[in-house]
């Protein structure tokens, strides 16, 4: 029986900030992804910078995650941009 790894994408802080009343901190944002990190999800959706200068200000002091993978929204990569990123 083959055993494939199930990943976990979660975006808390991005969707759940849209939540009507919730308004997250940057210590909230930090302690969301160590918590989230801590639990073993695979990926984290952070945000998106640029969009606010919460998010912007998040990803450019970003938490150090043991366990994760921090991700940006809505981005994408162009087939010529690739040799200046890998």
């Amino acid at each position: 029986m083959s055993r494939e790894k199930i990943f976990s994408f979660d975006t808390t802080l991005r969707d759940g900030a849209q939540t009507e009343g919730v308004n997250f901190s940057i210590d909230d944002k930090n302690k969301i992804a160590k918590a989230l990190s801590n639990l073993g999800v695979d990926y984290l959706e952070g945000g998106w910078p640029g969009a606010n200068t919460l998010d912007t200000t998040f990803f450019n002091n970003p938490p150090k995650l043991e366990n994760t993978i921090l991700t940006v929204s809505y981005t994408h990569l162009r087939a010529h941009e690739t040799d200046s990123y890998l």
